[in-house]
């Protein structure tokens, strides 16, 4: 079994920025400026014109002709969200399921996703069609948590001209705060909070310096560490094992009752340092790494179908998996062995920004690694792949069970040199250059403690380790080059016309392994796939109806690479070329949206109408091989088509009271009928049907909110908010045809709440997530003998922030 350690602290943030604090102490203060600070972002303000470089140059929200949104620095940390999966909560168009941090997420965007939104330990089961930067880089994860960091800048439908592969559905950016050469700045914050059926305080504390050196450098640094307490207990043994059958408990044999065992630790840091050395030149260099540990999961344990109905046939065909009673409670889950997820993320960037006479030059260049390291729980499957070898391994006749690893690593360079217009004529453009290297390496294993001796393997034969029934070590080294512009022109005051286009070379080379003791499914995986003289295209069009309202129209393309499968010659019968490669899936997106300020500016409204057409949408596949030993794999499916409407809304009622409501409707499905076939002379084939729904996202969603935001006359800022977000019924997979029944999440709501003050330098507040304690079920995990295991939302949780800025 991989045995993990606690990470220490980022040493390096730390220790730099603590012996710059008495310098930054000596040099000034700055709270003569928060006064100001804090009248110039209340909330009651909130229609502002925010400015963001989604498009790739400074820009109003407003001005903006795409669904585009932002959340400021702020507004993040007034809501508690601190990562990607608590920011995915909040938006209307992007769903994910709410899995413990220990799994990554499938993402699904306006509709698009045909993979399981369940949570999965294996990352080559997961699928995004969002697109994640962290400032300038491309990520395959976006893990970092969220901290010191500017604004969150999210556009929707595909963004490929300028973000590249990947951004089928979308883009998220996280922009981090950068040195500041103007003045001194300390300030630390954290926050402590309880989750009811947690034994324990949570806390998450962060501290930031910014230091000017001299007139020409400036240096800017952070640290932040959560320390989130479980509420979930881990019982080693299901209420049926009991006295000689029980299982001894992992880590510690004597013990069978782990108490809130789904734990959270991160640590993370960054380090800027900028050199300015003339108003025209700027070079910023910047350190960022993370180091966390998730373990356990958010779940609870149901009864087997079996289990609960017995013999009883009219029960067991009117029950399913997901609706049996909880095996001890809904704060408990079963797993005789520890499940954890140890990860690593570094990311070291450079980047530089010149401005000459008619454009700029705007260059960075990362490097990064993202590993992440751990075990789960694999009784139910070890059961079905292995207990059939002997009544000593058998899950209902034995002591033994099931175990898995997984070791997953990404490496990657990326560069990207744009120019950007700075003139004030009708035409600005941009136009630039990317490469991007990514090598990856994803390891699985299985392992049932006694395997070799009870099966009497002999390893120099059957391969692989000693217990370890299959293994998997995937490895690819995906290079892409590109070159991308676009082009803007006024045609008058108020009618803009934009062209934009990507033309780009990739090349895919896999390489990996496959050990299976049975050797059905061993192999190797080797491949080499190239595209050259790729291209997608964007057109964008708006026109101002007043100096504060705007229509526009948008034609976007978005492009994600294609892959090899590791299939293999079955009984005589030879998998087709189709099936071995899939190919890259593209998606063009049509979209009309109006957007601006209404009522002499208390109200802002941006709604649009789209349409997405999906086409050669990859999807899930695996071949059967030994009669039921699976391989996995990807394969193309029928073109699909996502059709919806978003609607966003903020209304000042008064100087001091705002409301808030957006909401989404998307419908999503197969838009024609295709069949696959896994060998050549079409046997083991599969017909999807037009009409069949693409599933992991609500049918509707809406998110309302009521916010008061005030400065009393003793200069005591005072605000409260409380925020709704209703989530419809939610299918958990693809329906391959129209009618087909899949299993389908209620619908539930849930209300978060904070009140808070500011005062010269300090600030407290208070918030509460899911006020009503609403226990819906978010996501799952599928189980057969062990029962399945349902993830519900985090019980109510009780916190109290603290600030203090020097």
């Amino acid at each position: 079994m991989f045995q993990f350690k606690k990470k220490p602290l980022a040493y390096l943030v730390p220790m730099f920025a603590l012996s710059l604090a008495p310098a930054a102490f000596a040099q000034d203060s700055v709270e003569d400026n928060k006064e100001l600070a804090k009248e110039g972002s209340q909330e009651v303000q909130a229609l502002e014109n925010v400015v963001v470089t989604a498009t790739r140059r400074e820009a109003s929200v407003e001005d903006i002709p795409l669904n585009i949104s932002v959340v400021d620095e702020q507004t993040l940390r007034r809501k508690n969200i601190t990562d990607a999966k608590k920011f995915i909560e909040q938006s209307v168009a992007i769903s994910a399921p709410q899995n413990s941090a220990r799994f990554s997420d499938s993402v699904t965007v306006r509709g698009l996703n045909v993979s399981r939104v369940d949570a999965n330990n294996l990352e080559q089961f997961i699928r995004s069609t969002l697109s994640y930067y962290l400032d300038e880089t491309p990520l395959p994860h976006l893990r970092y948590r969220i901290k010191d960091v500017a604004r969150v800048e999210t556009l929707l439908g595909p963004q490929g001209t300028l973000y590249g592969a990947g951004s089928l559905g979308g883009t998220v950016r996280y922009i981090t705060n950068q040195p500041n050469l103007e003045e001194s700045e300390f300030s630390v914050n954290t926050s402590v909070s309880q989750t009811a059926e947690s034994s324990g305080l949570s806390s998450d504390t962060d501290f930031v310096i910014n230091l000017p050196l001299s007139e020409t450098v400036a240096v800017r640094a952070s640290m932040a560490y959560l320390d989130e307490k479980g509420y979930i207990d881990r019982a080693v043994n299901p209420t049926w094992r009991t006295g000689d059958t029980a299982w001894e408990g992992d880590p510690k044999p004597g013990q069978l009752l782990y108490k809130d065992d789904d734990w959270h630790e991160a640590t993370s840091g960054k380090v800027s340092l900028l050199w300015k050395p003339s108003e025209d030149l700027s070079v910023t260099f910047s350190h960022i790494q993370q180091s966390e540990l998730a373990h356990g999961i958010n779940g609870a344990s149901r009864l087997p179908v079996s289990r609960f109905c017995g013999d009883d046939d009219a029960c067991s065909e009117n029950t399913t998996r997901e609706t049996t009673p909880y095996q001890y409670d809904a704060y408990t889950v079963v797993s005789r062995y520890e499940e954890f997820s140890d990860r690593d993320f570094v990311l070291d960037s450079v980047d530089l920004d010149l401005s000459l006479s008619g454009f700029d030059i705007v260059s960075s260049t990362s490097v990064y690694s993202d590993d992440s390291k751990g075990q789960g729980d694999y009784a139910d499957y070890g059961n079905i792949y292995y207990g059939w070898i002997s009544p000593e391994i058998a899950l209902a006749t034995s002591n033994n069970s099931a175990y898995m690893t997984f070791d997953n690593a990404y490496e990657g360079i990326t560069h990207e040199t744009r120019l950007v217009s700075n003139g004030d004529g009708p035409l600005s453009w941009i136009a630039g250059v990317y490469y991007g290297k990514q090598e990856k390496s994803l390891k699985f294993s299985e392992w049932m403690p006694d395997l070799d001796d009870i099966a009497g393997l002999d390893r120099s034969t059957a391969g692989g380790r000693v217990n370890e029934g299959y293994a998997e070590d995937l490895g690819s080294t995906y290079s892409e080059v590109a070159v991308f512009g676009e082009a803007t022109y006024a045609i008058s005051d108020r009618w803009d016309v934009t062209l934009g286009a990507r033309v780009f070379n990739y090349e895919d080379d896999a390489d990996g392994i496959v050990t299976d003791y049975l050797g059905f499914t061993s192999g190797d995986r080797i491949s080499n796939i190239k595209g050259t003289g790729e291209s997608i295209y964007k057109f964008n069009t708006s026109y101002d109806l007043t100096d504060d309202v705007m229509v526009y129209a948008t034609l976007s393309q978005g492009f994600r690479r294609g892959g090899a499968n590791a299939f293999k010659e079955e009984g005589g019968n030879i998998p087709t070329e189709e099936i071995q490669y899939y190919e890259p899936d593209t998606v063009d997106n049509y979209e009309i949206g109006v957007k601006g300020s209404l009522l002499d500016g208390r109200l802002f409204v941006h709604a649009d109408v789209y349409q997405m057409d999906w086409k050669n949408a990859q999807t899930y596949w695996d071949q059967t091989v030994g009669g039921y030993l699976p391989i996995n794999g990807t394969t193309n499916g029928p073109d699909s088509r996502t059709q919806g409407i978003e609607v966003m809304t903020k209304l000042r009622l008064t100087e001091s009271v705002s409301l808030t409501y957006e909401a989404m409707t998307t419908g999503a499905e197969w838009a024609e009928d295709k069949e696959v076939c896994t060998y050549i002379g079409g046997s083991d084939c599969f017909t999807y049907e037009k009409g069949g729904e693409l599933g992991g996202t609500a049918d509707w969603r809406h998110n309302f909110g009521a916010t008061y935001d005030t400065v009393l006359d003793n200069g005591i800022g005072v605000y409260a908010s409380v925020n709704g977000r209703y989530f419809g019924d939610t299918p958990s997979d693809r329906a391959d045809k129209e009618g087909e029944g899949v299993y389908v999440r209620d619908a539930y709501t849930v209300i978060d709440a904070y009140v808070g003050l500011d005062y010269e330098n300090y600030a407290v507040a208070l918030w509460v997530d899911n006020l009503t304690n609403d226990d819906a079920e978010v996501s799952g995990q599928r189980g057969g003998r062990m029962g399945y295991r349902a993830i519900n939302l985090r019980p109510r949780t009780v916190g109290l922030n603290l600030s203090y800025d020097f």
